[in-house]
């Protein structure tokens, strides 16, 4: 089996939720590489990189009070090194999901910096929004619709400022609009939040 099919069905059987799943994974990869067009960045490292970043805060692998992509290293570490995935690209792989955090400073390689950008610009914008409310009552911080628009609100702030390439920045403003206009507009249909 085809080692990007391998990922996939970790991920598929790793009790996800669909909001962190495949699709998310998929989004991540693929940001990558259109945003690094410009760059040879190598595929393979993108590739696992991008399915296995979150795998600390699937159910299958999560372990309490360990923060996600700490536990992520190790999980992609065990699961690469038993697909038998290069030991040269190997470090790259780590490096990049240690540091995908909007919180982590970027990793070393440009592998790991793209990583870290796409899944960033995926907290913004009408596909951040999807992911926020999709979340509700299924994340610890997000219990309700509002605990949803106020994490909308904070990552719109906050998360362009973690974007450091050009490409990614202008993203990550495109995006901040979206979010922003998607808060004028509930806020204006609910009495300013009163009817949520």
């Amino acid at each position: 089996m085809d080692f990007r099919q391998e990922l996939i069905q970790i991920v598929e059987k790793s009790g996800a939720h669909p909001g962190w799943g495949v699709k998310h994974c998929y989004r991540v990869f693929h940001l990558a590489k259109e945003l690094s067009n410009h760059l040879t960045l190598d595929e393979e490292v993108l590739y696992a990189s991008a399915m296995l970043h979150d795998t600390g805060k699937y159910p299958v692998y999560a372990i309490k009070n360990i923060d996600h992509a700490l536990r992520s290293k190790g999980v992609a570490a065990n699961l690469l090194q038993q697909m038998m995935f290069s030991p040269n690209k190997l470090p790259k792989v780590l490096d990049a999901v240690e540091n995908h955090m909007y919180y982590s400073e970027p990793g070393r390689s440009d592998e790991a910096v793209y990583i870290r950008e796409s899944d960033i610009l995926d907290n913004l914008g009408n596909i951040g929004l999807m992911r926020l409310f999709s979340l509700v009552g299924q994340d610890e911080l997000i219990q309700s619709p509002e605990d949803a628009l106020d994490r909308a609100r904070l990552f719109a702030d906050a998360l362009p400022n973690k974007v450091s390439t050009k490409a990614g920045k202008r993203l990550a403003l495109k995006r901040r609009e979206e979010t922003l206009r998607f808060l004028a507009g509930i806020k204006r249909q609910t009495a300013e939040f009163a009817w949520i």
